[in-house]
């Protein structure tokens, strides 16, 4: 039988982008004990990631990761640090969850959303936070 805190990391990594407060109070943990096995479930998520989910891409993956140590866009965040404070970035886990494709349309919209919502929201915070997603986009597609 799975101890709690298995069953938290495994809840946490199915489920990256889930609130570690409704993961609290679903498995009646206390939050001190969520966010460091969400932590540990990160870890262990890059972990699957790059060796059991990807298999043959692993050489795809540490490349990744050492372009990743380099780029720009993953050194920063605008309007915050939340992204930047989880073990796994959400763009990175859309990124190895997605085709290149995919990922390319996911930066894409994500800064049309921030463009097109800048006037009634966010104003230049939202227009700082697209730029930051066009950022990205341009290090991925590369010399294309």
């Amino acid at each position: 039988m799975k101890s709690k805190s298995q069953k938290i990391r495994e809840y946490f990594i199915k489920h990256p982008t889930v609130d570690p407060k409704l993961v609290g109070t679903k498995f009646e943990a206390h939050m001190s004990q969520v966010y460091m096995l969400r932590k540990q479930a990160m870890h262990e998520a890059q972990e699957l990631i790059s060796t059991e989910l990807l298999g043959a891409q692993v050489t795809d993956t540490v490349n990744s990761q050492i372009t990743d140590a380099v780029t720009q866009a993953n050194r920063k965040q605008v309007g915050g640090d939340h992204y930047m404070n989880m073990g796994v970035q959400p763009w990175k886990a859309m990124e190895s969850w997605m085709t290149p494709e995919e990922f390319r349309g996911f930066l894409k919209g994500n800064a049309i959303k921030y463009l097109a919502r800048s006037n009634a929201k966010g104003g230049a915070t939202d227009v700082r936070k697209a730029g930051h997603y066009i950022e990205k986009l341009t290090e991925v597609m590369g010399d294309d």
